[in-house]
């Protein structure tokens, strides 16, 4: 069982009385929730009482970074905009911290300054010590300040390759992910290629995917007779992506596809985060921006095909890309990179490739084989992977955790 300050018997909670610590990977207010807002939301519903700590991050761009400025903005702006709150029935908190993990008195300094400031949230919430929450390696360092009774440590993501973005900045963060892992009761994870890793470590893992929104799977799998405003003007086949344009988009390989097949267009939703002039020059590649998730079912049914466009490294090759399954849902066939959980989730649907010609054939092969059937199968496929179904297997690993003290 995770180390932990020691409790006494009238601390320990009862089935009444649940309570969760959770150190978020992200923050309470992206304008998408993503999956431990949507676990947290449902497990309040179903009467705990929860603690959601915004993302206390795992380092910070050094001062050439382009997006140093904007990510100290929005975690001053989150401060400010409610240091703790309640907001769907989850106490929802901002710690004051130093974004400088690297530094070791800092590092110290924000130990110090974070416990207190979950501890006071805890008392006004009314909080027992329950389940202490590991959204991201950081947190490690709080495993012995924060009052729990025990651990989940919950890898989104392939944490040990941080450090290749920035080895000084992240070096650190190899060490706490493998503390982590031998220190919790229960790691969750949130792809195959996860689950079968971290399982050479921790003694018990749970595969626990994210799960698909409601958009998706209730949109119509017809196509209108028209395609909407943003694709019109767009020859066939259209290969689409949506999601953010940042640095893991691999520019190289979108270049190399619309070269070679000039006859294809290729059409990219999302906020750019990277400069893409130089292919988006190109006539038959598109970057029509952001679009509302509400939206994107309306443009995506249009697609013939479903890329996920990532450069191939470690990190991606042990995600679990959500807009996998969001292309599942609304039908389409989907071409990606040696990714584990697109080759093995569902067995035959996901083609990958290692380089831009078999990235190409993939893609071919995708419209060869696709027809209404195939796209109806696909929907099926993951018709039932709801925010709800996955979040009610959290809240059995939770209730496992309970049994054992029973």
């Amino acid at each position: 069982m995770c180390s932990a300050p020691s409790i006494t018997n009238s601390t320990i909670h009862t089935m009444q009385n649940k309570s969760l610590v959770c150190f978020a990977g992200n923050d309470w207010w992206l304008h998408n929730p993503l999956t431990e807002k949507q676990w947290t939301r449902y497990l309040a519903r179903q009467g705990w009482t929860v603690l959601f700590v915004n993302s206390i991050g795992v380092g910070f761009p050094g001062t050439s970074s382009p997006f140093m400025l904007k990510r100290l903005f929005r975690k001053i702006r989150s401060i400010l905009r409610y240091w703790l709150r309640k907001s769907e029935g989850v106490w929802v908190m901002t710690p004051v911290l130093l974004p400088l993990w690297s530094v070791g008195w800092v590092r110290r300094l924000n130990v110090r300054l974070i416990t207190m400031q979950v501890r006071y949230a805890m008392k006004r919430a009314g909080m027992q010590p329950g389940v202490f929450w590991a959204g991201l390696p950081t947190a490690a360092l709080l495993r012995k300040t924060i009052p729990h009774r025990h651990c989940v440590y919950y890898v989104q993501d392939d944490y040990p390759s941080y450090s290749s973005f920035d080895h000084q900045m992240f070096m650190r963060g190899n060490d706490d992910h493998e503390e982590m892992l031998r220190a919790s009761d229960v790691v969750i994870c949130a792809s195959i290629g996860l689950k079968e890793r971290e399982s050479k470590i921790a003694r018990r893992v749970e595969y626990i995917p994210q799960g698909v929104n409601p958009v998706f799977l209730n949109a119509s799998l017809e196509r209108s007779e028209y395609l909407p405003e943003k694709l019109q003007g767009l020859s066939r086949p259209i290969i689409g992506y949506w999601g953010s344009i940042e640095s893991l988009h691999d520019r190289d390989l979108i270049y190399a596809l619309a070269t070679s097949h000039p006859e294809w267009s290729f059409v990219f939703f999302g906020r750019k985060m990277v400069d893409v002039s130089q292919i988006e020059a190109l006539p038959n590649v598109h970057y029509p921006g952001f679009l509302p998730i509400e939206e994107i079912p309306l443009y995506g049914v249009h697609f013939d095909v479903g890329i996920i466009s990532f450069k191939q490294t470690d990190y991606t090759m042990y995600g679990c890309p959500i807009k996998y399954r969001e292309y599942l849902a609304l039908g389409l066939p989907v071409v990606a990179p040696h990714i584990i959980e697109v080759e093995r989730a569902y067995e035959g649907e996901g083609l990958t490739s290692r380089n831009p010609e078999e990235f190409a054939e993939r893609i071919q092969e995708a419209m060869d084989t696709d027809s209404e059937e195939r796209r109806r199968h696909r929907r099926l496929l993951v018709q039932e992977e709801t925010w709800d179904a996955s979040s009610d297997r959290v809240r059995a690993v939770l209730d496992s955790l309970e049994k054992e003290d029973a």
